[in-house]
């Protein structure tokens, strides 16, 4: 996989800030609405109107009386909160505190659209199209027709000429679950945050861990296939100096210890066979960060005249 960049930890701290601020926001007021909204709901028992009649705005008195009186959209606003909601107000600040998320939809979606063209982030780009199309909640209206019925008996013209008028309860409650959603959307939002940002950072990791790995297997190949022209250039020292030999095979494992310390941090000896009378047949290498095992081997030349014979 080609190595990729994406700002995975800014983007991570850029939305914590976000929900720790807006998002508590939000929720404050979604908490606040909803308690409003369990009073509006109350009226729908006490409706006594109709859909496309004169008589949709009438509901029994919720004096508990006996009568039948007509109410408005703001009597029942001023009875769910006794004269104190500020409807306007939960809206303008629900605006602002969403605006905040859809910036930062809009950065995020920008800064990780350079997957839609790579191969293999196929689930990826399926959640990175959830959140291009996340929808921020519903407005009244949605509520509205789907309250509506799909049939309606309507005795006066005029009132379909009028514009078919909402029961003052529905169109509160429109109001009310309209900013429910879109208060409460976040959460949706956070998690589609939180899965795309996982996703690709277990992705990227994988693909970085794959990357390394090739590299240092290209490393580790060019070592060992020049390893004969290292050892045949010690011989030919500066100004007629000694060479120095490699005569066997802890002079190889030397010399190798060597050259891997120029290329790699943490290098462990790792004796496999035991040692007998002071010798040991083996010594593998430990590349402890790159989890790479090299074993070193030394061929003696009588059993490569063998092996030559041989074939």
């Amino acid at each position: 996989m080609k190595p990729i960049q994406l700002p995975i930890k800014q983007l991570r701290l850029e939305f914590q800030s976000l929900n720790n601020d807006a998002g508590k926001k939000l929720l404050q007021i979604h908490e606040r609405v909803k308690i409003l909204a369990d009073e509006a709901s109350k009226f729908e028992q006490l409706w006594v109107g109709a859909w496309g009649e004169e008589s949709f705005d009438y509901y029994q008195n919720p004096n508990g009386n006996g009568q039948t009186v007509q109410i408005s959209d703001q009597f029942i606003y001023n009875s769910i909160s006794n004269g104190t909601l500020n409807l306007e107000a939960f809206h303008k600040t629900t605006f602002e505190h969403l605006k905040s998320f859809k910036n930062y939809q809009q950065e995020l979606i920008r800064e990780t659209s350079v997957i839609r063209d790579i191969e293999g982030f196929k689930n990826e780009n399926e959640v990175l199209q959830s959140i291009e199309k996340f929808r921020w909640g519903f407005d009244p209206i949605d509520y509205i027709r789907n309250r509506r019925p799909s049939q309606i008996v309507v005795y006066d013209y005029d009132v379909l000429n009028r514009g078919l008028p909402t029961p003052p309860h529905i169109a509160v409650m429109g109001n009310l679950v309209s900013l429910m959603t879109k208060t409460y959307c976040v959460t949706e939002f956070e998690t589609l945050v939180t899965r795309i940002l996982r996703q690709l950072e277990i992705k990227l990791q994988a693909g970085s861990s794959a990357n390394d790995f090739d590299y240092h297997k290209k490393l580790l190949e060019n070592i060992f296939n020049n390893f004969h022209s290292y050892v045949n250039q010690l011989k030919n020292r500066h100004d007629k100096r000694a060479p120095l030999e490699i005569d066997d095979e802890y002079d190889v494992q030397d010399a190798l210890h060597a050259i891997l310390k120029l290329h790699f941090k943490d290098i462990r000896e790792e004796e496999y066979t035991p040692s007998y009378a002071g010798s040991s047949s083996r010594v593998d290498f430990l590349l402890k960060e790159e989890q790479i095992v090299i074993e070193v081997k030394k061929l003696e030349k009588s059993w490569l005249t063998s092996k030559s014979a041989n074939n």
